[in-house]
């Protein structure tokens, strides 16, 4: 049996580098309490950093010794988190090259609680030290700052020491904030002269469209793609307005985006998956993704973010399902929520859902021609070929007309 590798666990957690550093750091710190191998399952206890508890965790490795999935009971446990990587890698420093099965528990020390004096003791050549004769210097700081930032954990003085954040790109647009605050639009009479100048103000040339989509790359990481993409319709939700019966409170405010959503679970595997979701696709195809941003439609108020570009003529966008995230693409066609349909092996996305508008979407606004939809579970992934739909372009006027005459007036009165 070969001997589990570095190169799984860093594959594993790619896009996790901090787990990976707190793993080493438990690991290191005889965090590991105990250690269980046994046909493809590794099972061990981690000592918490700063707490006197234990955490369970549960490692499922495939028949090369990769791994699949990790349980843990940590706060993060259904993620990648810091315990499940110390397991794997004090498995990668004690497991035998045997079929044997592994088992070891290490005996719970003694607690002792050591001074601050004990733990930091003076330099023994100087009896009258004191840590306080000398003011910090910037390499002080910055020893205390990277500390910090290796525990992981929000803390006052960690926010006091970071760098203050470089500036956003100016953009070659105008934000909506910025048309409704101008004093054009504060003169404007009427709604009716307001929507007038909206219209006039936010239109962007193509040429712009390209530029933008430049500066704000990296999208939830880009202080101008939140910049730009604020108080505008996006494709996320196109399906959500073109399906919708009635315009209700709550639809507004989830395109205004009075919900955050970024700590739900659901949200927060896809966004910690998307790495993953990427490299399956380049596995499959052999094409490699490039990173973009906004991409705005000529009128200036509707806006599409694919996860990246492919070639001249496609985009691509990935779904990291949480629901199923531990089954196969057949299993979960096997459900009536999911939004993939099988035939006779083969999957389409289906047309009545909002990520067939997300899609079709994309696609108009960066005049592309096809969309990769990729499915990515920690068992299977899929790569579905999505064509443009000429029909659906009628869908543009439809969305145009519902920002100017059902949101913006929302945003005039103040909920943006």
């Amino acid at each position: 049996m070969a001997s589990l590798s570095i190169c799984s666990l860093v594959s594993f957690f790619s896009g996790e580098r901090k787990s990976l550093d707190r793993g080493e750091n438990h690991f290191k710190s005889d965090h590991v309490q105990s250690f269980i191998y046994s046909r493809g399952v590794i099972k061990g206890e981690v000592q918490a950093s700063m707490k006197n508890k234990d955490y369970k965790v549960t490692i499922y490795l495939d028949e090369n010794l990769e791994i699949k999935n990790t349980e843990c009971e940590c706060p993060r446990g259904e993620f990648k988190c810091s315990h499940a990587a110390a397991i794997f890698i004090y498995g990668i420093h004690n497991l035998s090259r045997t079929d044997l099965e592994c088992q070891w528990k290490r005996k719970r020390k003694a607690e002792s609680v050591q001074s601050a004096s004990q733990m930091f003791p003076a330099p023994p050549k100087k009896k009258d030290y004191s840590p306080l004769a000398r003011d910090p210097s910037r390499e002080d700081r910055m020893w205390l700052y990277s500390e910090l930032k290796r525990y992981g954990k929000f803390t006052g003085t960690c926010w006091i020491l970071s760098p203050e954040p470089q500036p956003a790109t100016p953009l070659p647009i105008k934000t909506i904030e910025d048309i409704i605050y101008s004093e054009g639009f504060l003169m404007a009479s009427t709604k009716e002269k307001q929507l007038e100048y909206l219209i006039e103000n936010a239109k962007v040339e193509e040429r712009t469209i390209n530029v933008v989509s430049t500066l704000t790359a990296g999208q939830r990481n880009s202080p101008a793609w939140h910049q730009a993409r604020r108080g505008r319709l996006t494709a996320s939700n196109f399906g959500s307005v073109l399906q919708a019966k009635r315009v209700t409170p709550s639809l507004i405010k989830r395109l205004l985006g009075e919900y955050n959503l970024s700590g739900v679970k659901a949200i927060a595997w896809g966004q910690d998956n998307e790495t993953e979701a990427l490299k399956s696709f380049t596995n499959i195809t052999n094409f490699t993704p490039v990173q973009t941003g906004l991409w705005l439609h000529e009128s200036g108020v509707l806006g599409a973010s694919p996860d990246g570009l492919v070639g001249d003529d496609s985009v691509i966008e990935c779904k990291c399902p949480y629901t199923h995230r531990n089954a196969t693409i057949k299993e979960a066609c096997g459900h009536k929520d999911f939004y993939l349909e099988e035939k006779e092996g083969n999957y389409t996305l289906s047309t009545t859902h909002v990520y067939w508008h997300q899609c079709q979407g994309q696609m108009f606004l960066t005049k592309r021609k096809f969309c990769y939809f990729v499915v990515w579970t920690t068992k299977d992934s899929v790569v579905i070929k999505i064509e443009r739909d000429e029909s659906w372009e009628h869908n543009i006027t439809i969305l145009s007309d519902f920002y100017f005459h059902q949101l913006f007036p929302k945003i005039t009165e103040g909920e943006l």
